[in-house]
């Protein structure tokens, strides 16, 4: 079997959700493809650099999971189906979510062009709810910092209880979306 690029991130991915970030090493990867370590510079550069592909794998499948529960909706009802698929991507990915949260960190200019399309989605979101657009930024950074913030806190209970969570989390949406509109509608 030809190990592509794409295969080596898989199994790496794999490894990070099945026994999460700190045990993805070179030889995992390797052992798990059936191949020696050295083989994987053909496709990665470095571990660093095997992480960071797996967080900007991860971030694009988190977007695009993210824009479709968009889709159709528009306003509350769409940042609530927004908030509702980033916890649901962090339950059933939690090693790559961990892996991006250590790509805030350690990423790139690409890691910055990945997470921008994220901003962008919730900024059209927040426009859709007719909020004044001068505070659009401010916004963005009480929904970013909410979701990141809250879900994180909530992990170790979703894996357990997800639809309890995910029922929490839609009322904590709720909340913060009115005081939101109490705040910064036109």
């Amino acid at each position: 079997m030809r190990v592509t690029k794409a295969a080596v991130i898989q199994a790496a991915s794999d490894i990070a959700d099945k026994d999460g970030l700190n045990n993805v090493s070179l030889k995992v990867v390797a052992e798990r493809l059936n191949i020696r370590t050295p083989s994987l510079y053909n496709h990665i550069d470095s571990l660093e650099d095997l992480l960071r592909e797996i967080a900007h794998s991860g971030m694009r499948a988190m977007n695009e999971s993210m824009t479709q529960a968009a889709i159709g909706k528009t306003g509350d009802a769409a940042i609530k189906s927004v908030g509702i698929e980033y916890l649901n991507y962090m339950i059933k990915h939690s090693g790559v979510y961990e892996t991006i949260q250590w790509a805030t960190w350690h990423g790139n200019e690409e890691t910055g062009e990945i997470f921008g399309n994220y901003l962008s989605l919730l900024t059209t979101l927040i426009h859709s709810c007719g909020f004044n657009s001068d505070s659009t930024n401010e916004i963005l950074n009480i929904i970013t910092g909410f979701l990141h913030g809250y879900t994180t806190l909530q992990l170790r209970y979703a894996f357990s209880e997800p639809d309890r969570v995910r029922n929490e989390l839609n009322t904590a949406l709720d909340t913060l979306l009115a005081g939101v509109h109490i705040k910064y509608d036109k």
